[in-house]
């Protein structure tokens, strides 16, 4: 599923990305254009708003950072657990 994720990264700044795959317990993602050190910065967890469809309300989760690795192209793909599901 490619939903939309909005999320606050380690500096403070928003970054909205998409996601590659979503289920009940997690969801895959793939930083573009920013490492993942630069996303998390020293913490391991990250607040999520995931956007399921135009007409369907939002959905805030607390999400913690299980596997992650960079492929031949470079983007960053990463797996996340959902800690706190809200909505």
């Amino acid at each position: 599923m490619n939903l939309k994720v909005k999320t606050t990264i380690a500096s403070g700044d928003d970054l909205e990305i998409v996601s590659e795959d979503l289920s009940e317990r997690g969801v895959r993602l793939r930083f573009e254009s920013h490492g993942l050190a630069y996303v998390l910065g020293n913490q391991d967890e990250l607040p999520m708003e995931i956007f399921p469809e135009e007409k369907v309300p939002s959905v805030n989760v607390q999400a913690r950072l299980i596997w992650a690795f960079t492929p031949v192209n470079g983007r960053v793909v990463s797996g996340w657990e959902f800690l706190d599901l809200k909505g």
